[in-house]
C-alpha cells in the first residue's frame, strides 16, 4: 500500500513539473560599485525531464505496489 501512495505522489508532482507549474526565484549580484549594488532576478523552473523521471518512477512504484497487493 506504501508503494502506491509514493508511486501516485511521485506521479502528481511529476506531472505539475512537466506542466511547468513549479517556478522559483534566483537573484543573482550584478555589480558591485561601492555603495550601489546591482542584482538581476530571474524566474526558472526544474528541467522538463526531471517531471518525466518522476511520472516514469511513480508508474513503476505504483505497478510494484499494486502487483503485491496479490
Amino acid at each position: 500500500m506504501p508503494a502506491i501512495i509514493i508511486g501516485a505522489i511521485l506521479l502528481i508532482i511529476g506531472g505539475l513539473i512537466t506542466a511547468g507549474v513549479f517556478k522559483f526565484q534566483s537573484t543573482e549580484k550584478v555589480a558591485d560599485i561601492g555603495p550601489i549594488e546591482i542584482s538581476k532576478t530571474d524566474t526558472k523552473s526544474p528541467p522538463i525531464n526531471l517531471g518525466w523521471v518522476l511520472i516514469g518512477v511513480g508508474a513503476v512504484a505504483v505497478v510494484i505496489g499494486a502487483a503485491s497487493k496479490k
